[in-house]
């Protein structure tokens, strides 16, 4: 096995990451924390075995340093070293919050899941038995670190089903249904198409004499005919130039308008357009149509359950993050965002008193400080009722001189992938959300 086929460990250990960005949920340390014990680097209250040794920690170094494909975990004076310590303490922290959640829901795992859990790591991302071998070979990782592993993925498979539950899907009414079908109409709306023949040719002296060949009723044998003969489309001159299924502003627009303008059976031409000149003849028009209620409300109703889903899933992880960064507390050497006791972010604006706006240079002060609280946007004119799941159109408002903070993303280490909109990644044959 190649070195970097044996890094798809990563997707185990840190690739479903409790926290992306967490900036929006830092908790200053004016709380009244406890200090780190002696000997720990970090602890987090109420959480089994909640201590993380200084010993665990250079552990977790050597594999997070593995897991970003260093040959060994670099010195601390190395720029890596910040990224490779980062990695490493927030999955020794990580492990604690699941564990903690589950202790807190009374949430428990056998052999039996554990076993089916390292199964599938074996399996899945080590390429079988062999490859497992293998990869204890040359990696920071024993047998005992990929069990326990194995045993957070079983948990985090436990608190998903607690997150979602895929076996009760959330309960939609008629009435949400409807609403649904009346505000997204359009996307059952199929338009209208044309079939049409068509002769292409940069010649209008050719495209005239097809006209005068084709005459005002040419059958289809006329059009092959007359294709054969004069047509430049290599794409339908031996087809009697016929197009199928042409919607509207598929073709450019002088082409287009006449396709649409056209009556039925009508010989129009020659068009003179950027391809050149034209002759056509709509030979069929199936008109646009919108799909009834009825053929499409349960397509709606897994829509809108999985926007419902994706909705509990992001208060689940909101109320997940606070509650355990406000019990987790970091010394200085390794302190990150997870800890409840990480500093405040910096100041978002440097003008706001007199003795920083006498200190900043002109730039700073043109720009201002941004807005407290980033204002609620602009809603387009009929769009006003939102459903699970869905973002808040709205309309351009001018420069944003701060955007909010990137949301937290992933569920507990080991949980099923995430999908659209925060959502667990939908059973197979379900619709997607929106």
């Amino acid at each position: 096995m190649k070195r970097s086929s044996k890094r798809t460990i990563v997707a185990i250990v840190l690739g479903a990451a409790l926290v992306v960005a967490l900036g929006a949920f830092v908790i200053s340390g004016d709380i009244g924390e406890p200090e780190v014990p002696d000997g720990d680097v970090a602890f987090v209250e109420d959480a089994p075995e909640g201590g993380i040794t200084d010993e665990e920690f250079q552990t977790a170094l050597e594999q997070a340093a593995f897991n970003l494909q260093l040959q060994d975990v670099p010195p601390q004076d190395d720029p890596q070293y910040e990224q490779v310590s980062q990695a490493a303490i927030s999955n020794a922290i990580q492990t604690r919050w699941v564990k903690g959640e589950a202790q807190d829901r009374g949430i428990t795992v056998d052999d039996r899941d554990v076993d089916q859990a390292l199964d599938s790591i074996i399996k899945d991302q080590l390429g079988g038995q062999k490859g497992y071998e293998t990869f204890l070979q040359d990696s920071p990782f024993d047998e005992e670190a990929v069990r326990d592993v194995a045993e957070l993925t079983a948990i985090s498979d436990r608190l998903q089903e607690e997150a979602v539950p895929q076996d009760n899907p959330p309960e939609v009414s008629d009435s949400q249904v409807q609403d649904y079908y009346d505000t997204h109409v359009d996307q059952f709306q199929t338009p209208e198409t044309r079939d049409v023949r068509v002769i292409l040719n940069p010649d209008e002296a050719k495209v005239q004499a097809a006209i005068d060949e084709l005459g005002s009723a040419p059958t289809p044998q006329d059009w092959e005919r007359a294709a054969k003969k004069y047509s430049t489309d290599d794409a339908t001159k031996n087809d009697g130039g016929l197009r199928q299924d042409v919607a509207e502003g598929q073709n450019e627009p002088a082409l287009d308008d006449a396709i649409f303008s056209a009556e039925q059976g009508e010989v129009v031409g020659p068009i003179t357009g950027d391809s050149g000149s034209y002759v056509i003849q709509v030979e069929q028009i199936t008109p646009a149509s919108t799909s009834p209620l009825d053929e499409v409300s349960d397509q709606i109703r897994q829509t809108l359950q999985q926007g419902i889903q994706a909705q509990q899933v992001e208060n689940f992880r909101t109320d997940f993050i606070d509650k355990w960064t406000t019990r987790t507390f970091c010394t200085e050497d390794v302190m990150v965002d997870l800890c409840g006791n990480a500093p405040p972010a910096p100041d978002a604006c440097t003008v706001d008193d007199d003795s920083e706006r006498e200190q900043a240079d002109p730039t700073a002060l043109d720009a201002g400080c941004p807005a407290p609280v980033p204002p609620r946007s602009v809603v387009n004119p009929g769009t006003g009722q939102v459903f699970p799941g869905e973002q808040i159109p709205a309309l351009p408002q001018g420069p944003i001189k701060q955007q909010p903070q990137a949301a937290p993303t992933g569920l507990p280490p080991g949980a099923t992938p995430i999908g659209p909109g925060g959502a667990p990644a939908p059973p197979t044959g379900t619709a997607p959300p929106g």
